[in-house]
């Protein structure tokens, strides 16, 4: 017996969507085909959200809705485990290539807001940034960006007044100047977290920002 067969045994491998108990680094069959359903087509196009000045592409694989959005609610406040073990596997998105195309110098995940209404919130684009970094061979440079203000929660508050809670919000730590930078994101809505990162990044004169997220909940 193998140590993945002992592991197997005793916590069995789970679907990342439903927990249906599957076989090891599979889906179920039905959240397969529902996962299916909710993918963004030409993940390549632009996300055309207004808010994005300072962003010059932002890309997502998939609408954040019915199964996508039950499983990263479940990946963001119950185990992140199965989602950051199984995520790449759904995107067929070449980040290797995509990376050496648009000549890309830094990669960062959103800085992390934990919610005072859950004691347990993992840091999806944190994880999914490490995961993201290793399959393209590319360094992570987790301090790069950082929040120096303490911001409110911004799904309760109105679009104008998201503009005001995250304006001076972030610090850039190092020299970006000239360089591309990619921005990894779990959710983007309005685009407001990360089009104020794109801004404070643009403002130490960095050449160019692409924001990418998972989904995009429109």
């Amino acid at each position: 017996m193998n140590k993945y067969t002992i592991i197997d045994f005793l916590f069995p491998p789970k679907c990342t969507f439903c927990g249906k108990i599957v076989q090891r680094n599979v889906l179920c069959e039905h959240c397969i085909n529902r996962v299916k359903a909710f993918k963004i087509g030409d993940y390549s196009h632009k996300i055309n959200i207004n808010s994005l000045k300072n962003i010059d592409e932002c890309i997502a694989f998939y609408y954040y809705d019915d199964i996508i959005k039950l499983g990263m609610h479940h990946a963001k406040f119950v185990s992140c485990d199965g989602f950051i073990r199984d995520f790449l596997k759904y995107i067929d998105f070449d980040f290797a290539e995509y990376f050496k195309e648009n000549k890309v110098d830094e990669i960062i995940s959103m800085p992390f807001y934990k919610s005072k209404l859950y004691n347990k919130e993992y840091d999806l684009p944190n994880e999914m940034v490490k995961k993201i970094a290793k399959s393209a061979g590319i360094e992570y440079n987790k301090s790069l960006v950082s929040k120096i203000k303490s911001t409110k929660n911004q799904h309760n508050l109105s679009k104008q007044e998201r503009k005001v809670n995250l304006k001076d919000a972030f610090k850039v730590n190092e020299d970006v100047k000239g360089k591309n930078v990619v921005i990894i994101d779990d959710i983007i809505t309005t685009g407001y977290s990360m089009e104020e990162v794109a801004a404070t990044l643009k403002r130490r004169g960095a050449n160019k920002v692409i924001g990418i997220a998972f989904a995009y909940n429109k």
